[in-house]
């Protein structure tokens, strides 16, 4: 879905992805600009730590996004889709990754050279407030993860579920692709904690599970998990 051409808009309670804010002519501009490139799964397409500055806009696919622990294991931090702009930090500020992103299974990618990047975002201001709207979103989801920290296991899961479906631009049911593993890398609880709240959202309705997906039935009664 592309913006109106004056304005740059997002839906209730999530703002769209970086694709989504732009037009059909800004769609053509960075089609032109970068390079189209696949992506198997398992593949890193950048690693924390390195000093590179290339930005992935991704077309079809996840990726998701780790970050090591200072006491040495590995953090999911988000699962990106098609749709989201991936490393533009780096290639703004020029310092390295900070966090390994890699593919979830088959991915396509649009690929941009930093500096590509950079005169695109002067020449062509809407991509670059398109580009400060994801930036400030996803600053507003960190704030909220953190302080999500202190709660239950269950009210970090619900909170989890609830920004991954409005990420995913689920209004009320929907299926997500989310292991197990990466849910409570991401909600920062044990499997185990995972697994008792798990079966009490199936329970009520709410979610049900399979291999590598969550499927949920009522994203309005995550809320009540939260409080």
């Amino acid at each position: 879905m592309s913006a109106d051409a004056g304005t740059i808009t997002g839906h209730a309670g999530a703002v769209d992805r970086f694709w989504g804010l732009l037009t059909e002519s800004e769609h053509g501009v960075l089609g032109t600009t970068g390079i189209e490139r696949d992506y198997t799964a398992g593949s890193v397409v950048c690693r924390e730590g390195e000093i590179t500055g290339h930005v992935i806009v991704v077309r079809r696919g996840l990726l998701r996004v780790t970050a090591t622990t200072s006491g040495g294991t590995e953090k999911v931090l988000a699962v990106r889709g098609a749709g989201d702009i991936v490393g533009e930090r780096s290639a703004v500020d020029g310092l390295p990754r900070s966090a390994t992103v890699q593919a979830l299974g088959a991915v396509r990618a649009l690929v941009l050279s930093a500096s590509a990047f950079a005169s695109l975002c002067q020449r062509y201001p809407r991509i670059a407030w398109a580009v400060l709207t994801v930036v400030v979103a996803r600053q507003r989801d960190t704030d909220r993860q953190r302080v999500q920290i202190s709660g239950t296991a269950t009210q970090r899961v619900a909170a989890v579920l609830i920004d991954v479906a409005l990420q995913r631009g689920i209004a009320d049911q929907g299926a997500v692709a989310l292991s197990q593993e990466e849910l409570a890398g991401i909600a920062g609880t044990s499997r185990e904690s995972l697994v008792r709240v798990l079966r009490a959202l199936r329970e009520e309705g709410i979610i049900s599970t399979g291999r590598r997906k969550i499927e949920i039935h009522r994203v309005s009664r995550l809320y009540d998990f939260t409080n």
